[in-house]
C-alpha cells in the first residue's frame, strides 16, 4: 500500500484547539489566526476562553457570562458574527465554572468533556492544539499535543497563576512540541521542562495592510495605536506626554477595546482625550487598514512589566505592513526586532516624544515601500505553510 503523503496526513487530523477568547473578540489574535491557517487542511473545533481571569460583578464581565451561557445552550446571536468562520470550522462555547481550583476542577472536567465529546469520539488522529495550560487532561486523548504559548499567562493581573503554572507542570511532559512567541515566552517553557519548543515569533496579516496603504502624498502627522487600551499593559504617562507633544503638530489616534482583559480604562481614555487624542472605537482589520495606510507612525507604548516581557506585539507587522515607523518602549521582542530592522525604534521613556516628533515627518514612496517589504516574510500566510508542515510532520512521525 502506498505510504500517504504529509499533506494527507493533515487534512485527516482532527484539531481541537483550546482558545483564551472568545471567537468574537474585539481583536484577532494568534489563536483566530491560527484556526483559520489550519483550517485549510485539518477539521478544526475552536474551544472558547475556560475563563483564567477570574470574573468581578461588572457590567462587562456580567454580559460577557450572560453571553457564554446563551451560547452553551444553543441560543441564537443577537447580532451577526464579528469574525468570519473558516469553512468546515466548528465553535464551541463551554459552560465551565471560570475558577480552576480543588473544588470546581472535578465539575469542570466534566463540563469540558461533555462540550469536546465530538472530538473525543471523533476519529484519530485527534491534535490538541492549545493556547492556555489549563486543559483538564484533554492531552491524555491526543495523539498529537501542541501548547502554543504566547504570553507569560502566570504573570497577567487577575490570571490564576497558581492554575496556569500547574497546567504548564502537567502538560510539559505530554507535548510534543512547544510554541513559544518571544524568546522571553522559550526560556520560561524551558525552565518548566518541555523538551521540545520552536520559537515562532509574533506575525500579522500583513497583506490586508499593504492592500491599504497610501502613498507618500496622502499621508498626514498622525501617530497610531491599535490593540486593547489597558492598564496592565499601557504607560500612560508615556501616551500623555505623546498627546502633549502633538498638538499643533499631528494627532494621535487610538483604536481597540476599553480594558477587554478587565478592569477599567474609563478615566484615562478622558485624560487623553483632553489633550487631544482622539478614540476611534473597535474597527475591523480593513477598518484599520485604511486609518493606518493615512498615518505616519505606529506605537507600541507597553509599561515594562513582568508580564509584557513575554509580549511579542504582532501589530509592529500591521504598522510595517501600512508604510509606517514604529516607536516602541524598550520590550525585549521590540529591541530585538530594532537590532535588525532600521525602520523600528526603541526609546526610553525621558526621550519617547521627542523621537516622536523626529518620525513623524513626511518620508517619500522609497522608504514606505521599503517599510512595507521588511514586514512582507512576516505574513500568516507564510506562517500557516509552516504550521501546516509542522503538524503534518508531527502526524507522519507517529502514523
Amino acid at each position: 500500500m502506498p505510504q500517504q503523503s504529509r499533506a494527507d496526513d493533515v487534512a485527516v487530523a482532527n484539531v481541537l484547539m483550546l482558545g483564551t477568547a472568545e471567537w468574537d473578540s474585539p481583536i484577532a489574535t494568534n489563536q483566530h489566526y491560527v484556526t483559520r491557517e489550519l483550517s485549510h487542511g485539518a477539521k478544526v473545533t475552536f474551544v472558547e476562553s475556560l475563563g483564567l481571569r477570574r470574573p468581578k460583578l461588572r457590567r462587562d464581565d456580567v454580559r460577557r457570562m450572560a453571553a457564554r451561557a446563551r451560547r452553551a445552550f444553543g441560543g441564537r446571536q443577537e447580532s451577526p458574527a464579528y469574525r468570519p468562520r473558516p469553512a468546515g470550522t466548528r465553535i464551541v462555547s463551554p459552560l465551565v465554572l471560570p475558577v480552576h481550583r480543588t473544588p470546581t476542577r472535578r465539575i469542570n472536567r466534566a463540563l469540558l468533556r461533555r462540550a469536546t465529546g465530538e472530538w473525543l469520539a471523533g476519529p484519530r488522529p485527534r491534535v490538541l492544539w492549545t493556547f492556555t495550560p489549563v486543559t483538564y487532561g484533554l492531552e491524555e486523548s491526543a495523539d498529537v499535543v501542541v501548547y502554543h504559548c504566547v504570553d507569560l499567562l502566570a504573570t497577567f493581573p487577575g490570571v490564576d497563576g497558581v492554575a496556569v503554572r500547574r497546567g504548564e507542570r502537567a502538560l510539559a511532559s505530554r507535548t510534543t512540541v512547544a510554541i513559544a512567541t518571544s524568546t522571553a515566552v522559550q526560556e520560561h517553557l524551558a525552565v518548566g521542562g518541555f523538551p521540545r519548543i520552536e520559537l515562532l515569533p509574533n506575525v500579522a496579516d500583513v497583506s490586508v495592510f499593504t492592500a491599504a496603504s497610501r502613498p507618500a502624498s496622502d499621508r498626514r502627522p498622525a501617530v497610531l495605536f491599535s490593540g486593547n487600551l489597558t492598564v496592565h499593559k499601557l504607560d500612560l504617562r508615556l501616551l500623555e506626554s505623546v498627546a502633549t507633544a502633538l498638538r499643533g503638530r499631528g494627532e494621535l489616534l487610538l483604536a481597540g477595546p476599553l480594558a477587554a482583559g478587565g478592569g477599567s480604562f474609563d478615566g484615562p481614555l478622558r485624560r487623553l482625550e483632553e489633550l487631544g487624542a482622539r478614540h476611534l472605537g473597535v474597527l475591523t482589520p480593513a477598518e484599520l487598514a485604511e486609518v493606518a495606510g493615512t498615518c505616519a507612525v505606529g506605537l507600541v507604548p507597553y509599561a515594562i512589566n513582568d508580564y509584557t516581557r513575554g509580549v511579542s506585539p504582532l501589530k509592529c507587522f500591521e504598522y510595517l505592513s501600512s508604510g509606517l515607523a514604529v516607536l516602541s518602549t524598550g520590550l525585549p521582542a521590540m529591541a530585538e526586532l530594532a537590532r535588525g530592522n532600521p525602520h523600528v525604534t526603541v526609546s526610553g521613556a525621558d526621550d519617547f516624544a521627542a523621537r516622536l516628533l523626529e518620525l513623524i515627518g513626511p518620508a517619500d514612496d522609497t522608504v514606505l515601500t521599503d517599510r512595507m517589504t521588511t514586514a512582507a516574510e512576516h505574513g500568516w500566510q507564510t506562517r500557516g505553510a509552516v504550521l501546516r508542515t509542522l503538524l503534518a510532520n508531527e502526524l507522519a512521525g507517529r502514523r
